[in-house]
C-alpha cells in the first residue's frame, strides 16, 4: 500500500520529491521568461524566487542582472539547482531551504518577489502569498503563475476526481490561484493586480507521452495516482485522461492555460 505523509510540509517536499519533475521544468522556460519579464526585473534589483525548484526563474533574473535569492521547501531541489548553476556563470545566487508559509527574511527585503508555479503548491498558499508581500518593499513588484482551473490542468483533475480520493487536504485548491477573483480577494488590499491568461505549450509525440511524464512520473499529480492502488482503477483513469487530452493536442504540442498575476505593493513615497 502507498502512503504519503500527514503534515503540510512534508506533503509538500514528497509531492515534489516524488516524481521526475526535472525532466519536466524545460517546458516551463517560456512561462518563466514571461514572469520574469512581467516584473520588469532590472540590473541591481533585489529578487527573491519563492518556491524556486530546479533554480530556472532565478537564474533567469540573475540573467537580467539582479542579485537573487532561491527558496525552495524541498532540499532535493536545492540540491538540482545548485548543479544547475554549474552550468552557468552564475555562481552568486543564494539558495535557501524554508518554507514559503514563513519566509525566513525581514519585512521590504526584495525589489521583486516572484514564484513560478510555487507558492500556490504549499499547503498554507494564503499564508505564503502574504508572506511574499510582507518582504517585498513598498512599490515593489509580485509577481507568479498558476494553473488554470479552466483549462487542461483543470480538466485532468476533474477527471482525477472520479477516481483518487482524498481527505481534508483538498490536492487541487492550487488551482484557485489561476482565479483572478480568487487572487484579489486575497491579495489585492496590499497591491495592484494585473492578470494575464496565457498558454504554455508542452512538446510531447503523443497524449501518452506527456500523460506518462506530467502525471504519472513528474509534478504535483504523480503523488495522488501513486496512491491508487487498484490497476483496473488506474487503466480506466488513464483512458479517460487521455481522451481528454485529445482535446488540447496538436502538432506535437499540448496546450495548458495558466494566469499570470502581478501586483505593486502599495506603501512607496
Amino acid at each position: 500500500m502507498n502512503t504519503a505523509p500527514d503534515t503540510g510540509t512534508e506533503r509538500a517536499t514528497y509531492t515534489w520529491s516524488a516524481g521526475r519533475y526535472p525532466s519536466l521544468a524545460p517546458n516551463l522556460l517560456p512561462a518563466i521568461a514571461r514572469l520574469v519579464s512581467a516584473c520588469g526585473v532590472d540590473p541591481g534589483n533585489t529578487v527573491l524566487d519563492v518556491g524556486c525548484g530546479t533554480g530556472n526563474a532565478a537564474l533567469t533574473a540573475r540573467r537580467a542582472g539582479a542579485t537573487v535569492t532561491g527558496l525552495d521547501v524541498t532540499r532535493s531541489m536545492l540540491e538540482l539547482a545548485r548543479d544547475t548553476t554549474q552550468l552557468t556563470d552564475y555562481n552568486d545566487i543564494s539558495w535557501v531551504a524554508g518554507d514559503a508559509s514563513t519566509l525566513p527574511f525581514p519585512d521590504d527585503a526584495f525589489d521583486v518577489v516572484l514564484s513560478s508555479f510555487g507558492h500556490v503548491f504549499s499547503p498554507a498558499a494564503a499564508e505564503a502569498g502574504r508572506e511574499m508581500l510582507r518582504v517585498a518593499q513598498p512599490g515593489g513588484r509580485v509577481a507568479f503563475t498558476a494553473w488554470s482551473p479552466d483549462g487542461l490542468v483543470g480538466a485532468l483533475t476533474d477527471v482525477l476526481d472520479d477516481y483518487v480520493g482524498h481527505d481534508d487536504h483538498d490536492p487541487w485548491a492550487h488551482l484557485r490561484w489561476g482565479n483572478p477573483e480568487f487572487v484579489r480577494d486575497h491579495l489585492g488590499d496590499a497591491c495592484e493586480l494585473t492578470f494575464e491568461r496565457r498558454i504554455a505549450r508542452f512538446r510531447y509525440v503523443s497524449p501518452e507521452h506527456f500523460w506518462r511524464n506530467f502525471a504519472e512520473e513528474a509534478g504535483p499529480l504523480s503523488p495522488a495516482l501513486r496512491a491508487l492502488d487498484d490497476p483496473g482503477a488506474r487503466s480506466a483513469l488513464r483512458e479517460d485522461a487521455l481522451a481528454t487530452l485529445d482535446e488540447w493536442f496538436a502538432d506535437n504540442t499540448v496546450r495548458v492555460e495558466y494566469l499570470l498575476a502581478r501586483g505593486v505593493v502599495d506603501g512607496a513615497a
